[in-house]
């Protein structure tokens, strides 16, 4: 299964990269959503100043990739799998960044604010 998961991973980083799609006109609208996500965040964790600036980077990044993987020509189950592959990586990337507190506090507030 792990086999499986870096198979798609691998897919997806190669499509992503190679890709040159409008995703850039929805950049600004991306960059909007992720700074308003990142206050509302950092108003339940207590972020200071570098770390909003880090989170909110964190947040952009995956939400763009979650974007381009959605416009991806690949069957709705490998869409799916690629997408939860780049949720577990986001969540692996936000425990690095947070404390273990500020982490559990992230991961009860991500379900209330991006569903």
């Amino acid at each position: 299964m792990k086999q499986f998961i870096l198979l798609f991973t691998v897919l997806l980083m190669t499509q992503v990269s190679a890709a040159n799609s409008p995703i850039q006109d929805d950049e600004g609208m991306l960059k909007a959503k992720a700074k308003e996500l990142t206050k509302k965040y950092g108003t339940e964790l207590g972020l200071d100043a570098n770390m909003t600036t880090q989170f909110e980077e964190i947040v952009l990044g995956y939400m763009i990739k979650k974007a381009k993987a959605q416009k991806l020509n690949v069957s709705e189950m490998d869409r799916l799998v690629m997408i939860g592959q780049l949720g577990e990586q986001e969540k692996e990337d936000m425990a690095a960044l947070l404390s273990k507190g500020q982490y559990k506090k992230y991961l009860k507030a991500k379900m209330k604010l991006q569903p």
